[in-house]
C-alpha cells in the first residue's frame, strides 16, 4: 500500500501521482499540485484566502498536546480503542489494515492505536492521521521517525507492524479515495459522518471517542466555581449508512505530579479559552493534582454498500477540520 494508492486530489478528487525528486510533489491529472514538507507531511488542505493560516490548533497547544501525551497519561484510551476495534475488524488475519484517524492533532493516538492494533492483530496497519493544523502534522510526522514508523516508498510492511504518517487535511473533505479505509477514527474532533462513510470499504468500523460525563472533573472543580454536567452520546444520522455495535465507557486515574504536567493538561482542553481568572490562579498554585479521564467509545459498522455522493468542492470559506 502507497500513498498513491489512498490519496485523491482536495479540490478535484482525482488521483494523485508523486514525483521522484526531493522533496516530492503531488500532482493530479487537472494540474493542481502539492509540495511535501521537510518534515515528510504533504499539506491537503483545500488552498484559498487563509484557509492555511488559521486552521486547526496553533503550535502552543500542540507543544502541550504532544508533551502530554507524549508520557503516556492517555495510552489505556489507546489500548481500549485497539482492543474494540480488533473484536469487530473485518477481513483475513493476513491482510494489511488501513487505519484514518479523522482529526489527529498531533499524532500520538493514531500512532498508539496503529502500534497496538498490528500488535495484537499480527496484521500490518498504515495509518494515515488528518488533522487541520499543519503544526500537528509536522509534530505527528517527526513523532512518527523517532518510533521508527514513517512510511518509505515502496516498502512492504511485515506482518505486525505499523507505519503511520501525519498529514493537513480538511476532515469534512477527506484527500481518501472511495472505500479505501477499514477503518476510521474521531477523537475528541468534530464528527463528520458522511466522510467517514464514504472513505470506509463496506463492512468498515468507525469509532469515535468522546469526553464522558465526568471527564477531568477534579480539574473542573479546581477552574470553576460551579461546575455543570452534561451528557454526550454520539449518534448517526439515519440517512448515513451505519449500524450501531456497541458503546463502551473507561476511567483511568492521572496523576499529575508537576506543575508542567497540569499546565499541559490544561492547555489541551477546551476548558483553557474560556475558564475565569480566579480559576487559573487556583490552577497556578497547585504542584500536584489526581484527575479521572472518564471516555466513552462508540463503535459502528459500515453495513450499507450504497453509494455515498462527494463532497461538494471546497468554497473560499471553508476552514478545515479539527
Amino acid at each position: 500500500m502507497t500513498l498513491t494508492d489512498i490519496l485523491i486530489c482536495p479540490l478535484c478528487g482525482a488521483p494523485l501521482t508523486k514525483t521522484a525528486e526531493v522533496p516530492a510533489v503531488f500532482r493530479c491529472a487537472a494540474g493542481h499540485a502539492y509540495d511535501e514538507a521537510r518534515a515528510g507531511y504533504v499539506n491537503l488542505l483545500p488552498p484559498g484566502k487563509g484557509r492555511n493560516k488559521k486552521t486547526g490548533d496553533e503550535r502552543p497547544m500542540i507543544r502541550a498536546r504532544a508533551a502530554f501525551l507524549r508520557r503516556g497519561f492517555y495510552d489505556p484510551a489507546d489500548r481500549a480503542a485497539a482492543s474494540l476495534l480488533k473484536e469487530h475488524l473485518p477481513g483475513e488475519s493476513g491482510e494489511e489494515l488501513l487505519l484514518c484517524d479523522m482529526g489527529a492533532g498531533e499524532g500520538t493516538h493514531t500512532a498508539g492505536i496503529a502500534l497496538t492494533l498490528a500488535r495484537d492483530t499480527g496484521r500490518s496497519v498504515y495509518a494515515l492521521g488528518f488533522d487541520a493544523s499543519k503544526h500537528g502534522a509536522e509534530s505527528g510526522c517527526r513523532y512518527a521517525r523517532s518510533l521508527g514508523l514513517f512510511p518509505e516508498d515502496g516498502e512492504a510492511l511485515p506482518a505486525g507492524s505499523a507505519r503511520v504518517l501525519c498529514l493537513p487535511a480538511n476532515l469534512f473533505r477527506l484527500p481518501v479515495k472511495n472505500g479505501a479505509a477499514d477503518a476510521a477514527l474521531s477523537l475528541f474532533a468534530p464528527i463528520a459522518w458522511e466522510e467517514a462513510a464514504r472513505i470506509l470499504k463496506k463492512d468498515g468500523l468507525f469509532l469515535v471517542i468522546s469526553a464522558g460525563r465526568e471527564h477531568l472533573i477534579e480539574l473542573r472543580r479546581v477552574l470553576y466555581d460551579e461546575v455543570r454536567l452534561t451528557d454526550f452520546h454520539p449518534e448517526a444520522a439515519s440517512d448515513t449508512p451505519f449500524t450501531f455495535l456497541e458503546r463502551r465507557e473507561i476511567d483511568f486515574p492521572l496523576e499529575l505530579e508537576s506543575p508542567e504536567d497540569i499546565g499541559n493538561l490544561f492547555a489541551m482542553t477546551p476548558f483553557f479559552h474560556r475558564v475565569p481568572e480566579r480559576g487559573r490562579e487556583r490552577l497556578a498554585a497547585l504542584n500536584r493534582l489526581t484527575v479521572t479521564a472518564r471516555m466513552e467509545l462508540s463503535l459502528w459498522r459500515k453495513t450499507d454498500d450504497r453509494p455515498v455522493p462527494e463532497p461538494a468542492a471546497p468554497k473560499d470559506s471553508d476552514t478545515g477540520g479539527a
